[in-house]
């Protein structure tokens, strides 16, 4: 899996920022991270990655932190961007835009609004 393309990771006042740009800004949110995790982003963008792999990295860059922890808190991290669309795995993205609906002839007073045509 990788990072989406249209994310990038800022840094303003002194916090790390996640910023969605073009189209994804309008399904996944800002998103505040430690420096720990703005580490781990910079190891991330431009790469594909597995949680094993991402496991390795943490456990060979931060001392005092064992691999069961480091799974946990990877695989939360990783449910985050999966559920806020930031990954590229192959989940589709929601449907974005309007629809318009006909209502045949006969449902006004059912649907209490204007017949459709």
């Amino acid at each position: 899996m990788r990072l989406k393309k249209n994310l990038v990771l800022r840094k303003v006042a002194g916090e790390y920022i996640v910023v969605p740009i073009g189209k994804l800004s309008k399904i996944s949110p800002m998103m505040q991270v430690t420096p720990s995790t703005a580490w781990l982003w910079e190891q991330m963008k431009d790469s594909d990655f597995t949680e094993d792999s991402l496991v390795e990295l943490v456990l060979g860059h931060f001392s005092g932190v064992d691999e069961p922890r480091a799974r946990a808190d990877i695989q939360g991290f990783l449910n985050l961007l999966d559920g806020n669309y930031m990954l590229d795995n192959g989940r589709p993205e929601p449907m974005l835009g309007s629809v318009e609906v006909q209502v045949p002839n006969g449902f006004k007073d059912k649907l209490g609004g204007e017949q459709g045509t």
